[in-house]
């Protein structure tokens, strides 16, 4: 990983973690997932709590702030492509209509992290051809040992709590983006995790 990279002047071509690790304060303990991170070091001290109430968006950070959205573009990206993927092999209508309403719920998130980047000026990065490729296969080996809707549920189940983990991951660390991002990651983890209490039904 490139260390040097600066995410606010190269937000397309910098990663999540990236950015990530260059707002950690320097700690003994090499677990990423617990390492404190900087909260906007140079200015958190002098800021006010009316100043931090105000700040509706934090334009210094517009490069944080899209490696975020990114992330929850691609996590829906992700979620898009293998219900429909699924839904093409799927002889049961009850499952099949529950697939398609979660389809339109990641569509309608990715319709708002589109607007976020509307607002930037910037366009979300795809998820490469290879992780859905890599994704396709693995559905597919799966499907061709078991069709049945508890199975498909258990997939479904088990790509969902990866999102889920991953959104808890990017609130965990406390990043000083625009608060609507923050607002959207838990609006979209919320979503996730009630998918996961319906396709519990069909385990």
């Amino acid at each position: 990983m490139d260390k040097d990279k600066n995410l606010k002047n190269s937000s397309k071509d910098s990663s999540l973690d990236t950015k990530v690790h260059e707002e950690k304060i320097p700690s003994s303990d090499n677990n990423s997932d617990t390492a404190v991170l900087q909260h906007d070091a140079k200015s958190t001290d002098s800021k006010t709590d009316d100043e931090s109430n105000n700040s509706g968006s934090n334009f210094d950070n517009f490069g944080l702030d899209l490696a975020v959205l990114n992330e929850v573009s691609k996590t829906a990206q992700m979620g898009m492509s293998t219900i429909s993927f699924l839904t093409n092999r799927i002889t049961d209508f009850a499952m099949k209509k529950e697939l398609v309403a979660m389809y339109s719920q990641y569509s309608n998130i990715l319709l708002q992290v589109n607007q976020h980047f509307e607002k930037y000026g910037e366009v979300p990065e795809d998820t490469s051809t290879r992780t859905r490729l890599m994704s396709f296969y693995g559905i597919k080996a799966n499907l061709a040992k078991d069709k049945s809707n508890s199975h498909i549920a258990e997939m479904m189940i088990e790509g969902t709590m990866m999102g889920i983990i991953k959104c808890q991951k990017i609130l965990n660390c406390n990043l000083d983006v625009d608060k609507s991002t923050i607002q959207l990651i838990k609006d979209f983890n919320e979503f996730q995790r009630e998918n996961i209490k319906k396709l519990n039904a069909f385990l």
